[in-house]
């Protein structure tokens, strides 16, 4: 038995406005990783960590525009589909929600979906402080992180 991990965000700004700014890897990096090899588009894409030292193989299976992305990646092992959809909510807002699937039943499973969860909660939140108040969460974060 598997199962999926959801996350949603509502940010008060256009479809349009919020879809550039998670296919565009300049605007990504004011609020998710630190570079890409290009943007999000049929293929295949590197996004740059350096905070943490990584590099992420990404292949992005499907590009709807101002709707849907579809991203695959087994950089955490097991291959793990991300489906970031995009909806209109009233006026000048948009609802981002990112589902990431599949994950076993395991305690293994678990702990990575507990730490995706936490990652796509930080991700959206990051992408509402930039797009709606231009404020960028990982300025600080481009030096690798050092425990004290």
């Amino acid at each position: 038995m598997d199962f999926d991990v959801n996350v949603r965000e509502r940010i008060l700004k256009p479809v349009s406005e919020v879809f550039d700014a998670v296919v565009d890897h300049r605007k990504m990096s004011q609020y998710f990783i630190t570079g890409a090899s290009g943007d999000l588009q049929a293929g295949k894409v590197t996004w740059e960590f350096d905070d943490v030292g990584a590099k992420v193989p990404i292949d992005v299976l499907e590009v709807e525009p101002n709707r849907k992305i579809v991203l695959e990646s087994t950089a955490l092992g097991p291959a793990l589909r991300t489906t970031i959809e995009f909806a209109p909510d009233g006026p000048g807002a948009t609802v981002v929600t990112v589902t990431e699937s599949k994950f076993p039943l395991t305690k293994e499973g678990v702990q990575l979906a507990l730490g995706q969860n936490a990652g796509w909660t930080h991700t959206l939140c990051g992408l509402k402080a930039y797009v709606q108040f231009g404020i960028n969460l990982r300025e600080g974060l481009n030096r690798r992180l050092t425990h004290v």
